[in-house]
């Protein structure tokens, strides 16, 4: 078979299959971000009651929404939320600068915790990006292939 021919049927194939790898990765990312939420809440400290933990928690909730929101749409190739994803991503990066580390300045958390919080964070962060990147590359040959077959 001709080459033309096979990029042809993978991406008319693409029409009636889930984009998945950017959905299980948006996944990865809540999952990774639960991680966090447990282990920067683990330490009974006076510093977390304040009404920080509330806003904080306000935070995750939003995200965990926002994200599995993003992870049915980017599966379904709507690039939009794929630019939602990244959006999401550098939230996470943001976060790392804020309660992790007023939590360690105020030794309320180790700074072991304090790794393991931020990496936690660093990793769902790269999921949103390298799913982003993949659903708007994947999303945009869609599209593309549509266009020329009228459709």
């Amino acid at each position: 078979m001709n080459n033309d021919v096979k990029t042809d049927v993978k991406l008319d194939r693409m029409r009636y299959k889930n984009d998945s790898v950017p959905e299980m990765l948006a996944i990865l990312a809540i999952v990774f971000n639960v991680l966090y939420f447990f282990s920067i809440y683990e330490t009974n400290a006076d510093f977390f009651y304040t009404y920080f933990i509330g806003m904080s928690i306000i935070v995750n909730l939003l995200f965990l929404l926002v994200c599995f929101l993003s992870s049915e749409e980017v599966k379904n190739y709507h690039s939009t939320y794929a630019y939602v994803m990244i959006g999401l991503a550098v939230l996470q990066v943001i976060r790392i600068f804020y309660y992790p580390m007023k939590a360690l300045e105020a030794e309320a958390i180790t700074s072991g915790q304090s790794t393991l919080c931020i990496a936690y964070l660093v990793a769902s962060a790269a999921c949103l990006v390298v799913g982003g990147i993949i659903s708007i590359n994947n999303s945009g040959k869609l599209n593309k292939y549509l266009e020329t077959i009228g459709k």
